[in-house]
């Protein structure tokens, strides 16, 4: 037995012409034993590692093996006794007990097998074919032994040709002799029905007129392989092998021949696979990635250029979240095909993942080219998308970056190309050019989130309050508490230069609760001075998240602060509406009993779903529209559109941005119910508002009675 071995060898005298059993099912190997054990010598291996220190060890007359087992599978361990040249023709039976589709033959024979036995095993039949190889092996042993005596080499060929023909008739792959020029000489069943000559067509025929090359002369590409040519005329891939035997005085020639379609298209199915978007069909980012680098490299031997287009879909999750995945797909195989309609044959249009997209125009393309490929992409999602019955608009961003100006390599174009798709994003110019400002602006991004972890605990924050104004009565009811930075470099910073860095950061939550319990600690000072106002705070979409906890600490501060029902406003975007689930919001918000208003209404994604079920007492119409509606119709048109609305919803309207008497009329005219803006008052320090309210014309609030300055708490320093 070999040693580590579990199995063991038959009681029979050793010989030359061993049986390898490999199978890692001892009662199975057992059972093979019993039927080969009494004529034939038997060696034992549980495992592919076992079986191939047994190969290592000594030649044999036949392996017998199994498929599946573990760590190493049958097709491995034949693979890997083939590329031992001693074992490379050893004869390799497969036997196993499942039932496998026509696909598992093809591999079976692919890792070099000769024959493949399924379901449950024989005894005569397997005896009769393990036989055949035997008496194979013993004869070209004797023959070996032989070759000095020609007369006795002669007898035994002539003894052995009838076996050696019932192997040649029963073996998978086609078996062919040739003479010195090439002629062929034995022609088996299986290159009968390979070739579709019969054995008597083809003897005498040369056998180059039957195998080609595909490669031209000259070509030396290991992937133009062999084609063998049938009878019809028709081809198919080969794979082939010729060895050489010497036979007394003349060498017998023995080709050996295998159809490799099936393989072939199996490895072209995987590799499309691999390379390919499941989705859209498209290239993914692998072969984008390769076809980049070849671009790349073509460009700097041909010192032309070319550009890279990355593009985004503006909205995609909010439709995904709307309509389902399943239609979602639909969408993105809909925006693959019209990108794809825009390009010519030799661009390149690969799906990155998600809603991202890129473009590789043939090159050579410049600016001028790489911005018409841009407006086409543009131009293509003018008309809207039909997803089943719903017809979705969408609009898409684009970051473009040029080689060699922008980078010489994969990595730096594709960097820049996506900074410049977040410029052109969160510009909402549609399309951007890569600049370097752009490649600066992570940095100074960091350095700004690194000094707004530390900007609550060094006491940097300060609220500035605009007043709401009464378009009835001209009185204040209400302010908005506007947040500002009080920044290291000593300048007073507004939210638009540090908010957004904000909102995309885990920061987001501990300032709004900073700015929160700061607005209502304000109001608190105010109502003890007897001004009976609201506070109204901006919350984010972060901010409304279920693990945020923002929501559940604000009746936690309202007591504190002793702060009414009612008197505290949350101000949201649509956007962030949209981003946040209904019906766990409403349950929030109405435990909390307090006012939800919609901020920038008419720039978002509206939906009247939101505005009827949440506990909206508001909506405010955007300043870009108030502030232009004296001198532009259509946005006076606009402004009017939205107060009918929200006054047939039972909702108040609040207009941002009011800088002019022309404006203030309109509103008043148009039924307006609020204001807040530049001509009334700008954002001011919490020092500065109760002089105002005092001083102001607009501002005249409801006071509350004198006693309420008794609810101070005089160990409490709130001083306004």
């Amino acid at each position: 037995m070999i040693d580590g071995a579990r199995g063991r060898e038959a009681r029979v005298p050793r010989t030359a012409a061993a049986i390898l059993v490999v199978d890692d099912n001892a009662a199975k190997r057992l059972s093979i034993q019993a039927i080969l054990a009494p004529l034939h010598e038997i060696v034992e291996a549980c495992s592919g590692e076992e079986a191939l220190r047994a190969v290592l060890s000594r030649t044999f007359a036949v392996i017998l093996m199994d498929v599946q087992m573990p760590e190493m599978d049958g097709y491995e361990t034949a693979r890997l006794i083939r590329m031992r040249r001693e074992s490379e023709h050893t004869p390799i039976i497969f036997i196993t007990a499942d039932s496998y589709g026509g696909a598992e033959v093809p591999i079976a024979y692919a890792s070099g097998a000769v024959d493949f036995m399924v379901g449950t095993i024989v005894p005569s039949v397997l005896r009769a074919k393990v036989s055949i190889f035997v008496d194979l092996f013993k004869k070209s042993l004797e023959l070996e032994r032989s070759l000095g005596d020609v007369t006795t080499l002669s007898e035994r060929f002539r003894d052995s040709e009838a076996h050696f023909r019932a192997v040649l008739h029963n073996v998978a792959d086609g078996i062919v002799t040739l003479s010195d020029d090439g002629l062929i000489e034995s022609f088996n069943r299986a290159a009968t029905r390979l070739f579709g000559f019969d054995e008597d067509e083809a003897i005498g025929l040369p056998f180059a007129t039957m195998v080609t090359q595909t490669a031209p002369a000259g070509d030396a590409d290991p992937d133009n392989g062999p084609l063998g040519r049938r009878k019809d005329g028709s081809t198919f891939p080969l794979e082939q092998s010729l060895s050489h035997v010497r036979l007394g005085t003349r060498t017998v020639h023995i080709c050996c021949v295998r159809d490799i379609s099936e393989r072939e298209a199996y490895t072209e199915a995987l590799q499309h696979q691999a390379l390919h978007d499941p989705l859209t069909g498209l290239p993914n980012r692998v072969l984008f990635r390769e076809r980049l680098g070849n671009a790349i490299r073509r460009s700097a031997r041909t010192q032309e250029p070319l550009a890279l287009l990355l593009v985004d879909l503006d909205g995609f999750k909010r439709v995904n979240d709307t309509l389902g995945h399943q239609n979602g797909d639909v969408l993105l195989r809909l925006v693959a095909g019209r990108i794809a309609g825009c390009l010519r044959d030799g661009d390149t249009i690969s799906r990155l993942g998600g809603d991202e997209f890129a473009i590789l125009p043939l090159s050579p393309t410049e600016l001028a080219g790489a911005a018409t490929v841009a407006w086409k992409v543009q131009g293509a999602f003018a008309a809207p998308f039909v997803v089943g019955e719903h017809s979705v608009d969408l609009r898409v961003s684009i970051g473009m970056a040029l080689s060699p100006k922008h980078g010489d390599n994969i990595d730096d174009l594709m960097r820049r190309a996506d900074l410049a798709l977040y410029d052109a994003k969160r510009n909402q110019g549609g399309c951007a050019l890569f600049a370097e400002e752009q490649e600066r602006a992570p940095a100074r991004k960091l350095a700004l989130l690194g000094n707004l972890r530390h900007c609550v605990e060094r006491d940097e924050l300060v609220l500035h309050y605009q007043p709401k104004v009464d378009l009835q009565s001209g009185e204040t009811i209400g302010l908005e508490a506007l947040i500002r930075w009080n920044h290291p470099t000593g300048r007073l910073l507004s939210p638009d230069e540090f908010m957004p860095v904000v909102e995309s950061s885990e920061l987001m939550i501990s300032i709004t609760g900073w700015v929160i319990n700061e607005a209502l600690r304000k109001l608190r000072v105010l109502r003890d001075k007897g001004f009976d106002l609201t506070m109204a705070v901006n919350l984010g979409a972060r901010c409304l998240a279920h693990d945020a906890g923002i929501l559940e600490s604000v009746e936690d501060m309202t007591k504190a602060w002793g702060i009414p029902p009612g008197k505290l406003t949350f101000e949201l975007t649509e956007s962030a509406l949209i981003d946040t689930t209904l019906p766990e919001l409403l349950a929030r918000l109405k435990s909390l009993e307090q006012h939800l208003s919609i901020d920038d209404f008419g720039t978002g994604y509206s939906s009247l779903v939101y505005i009827q079920r949440l506990p909206v007492v508001e909506i405010k119409a955007d300043r870009s529209f108030v502030m232009t509606m004296a001198s532009v119709k259509s946005d006076a048109v606009i402004v009017r559109s939205i107060i009918e609305l929200a006054h047939n919803l039972s909702i108040k309207v609040v207009a941002e941005g009011v800088e002019d008497e022309a404006t203030l009329a309109m509103l008043v005219d148009y039924g307006c119910d609020e204001a807040q803006g530049y001509l009334i008052a700008r954002p001011m320090p919490g020092p500065d508002v109760a002089a105002w309210l005092d001083t102001s014309p607009f501002g005249l609030p409801r006071r509350l009675p004198p006693a309420a300055s008794a609810r101070l708490v005089a160990a409490t320093d709130i001083s306004g």
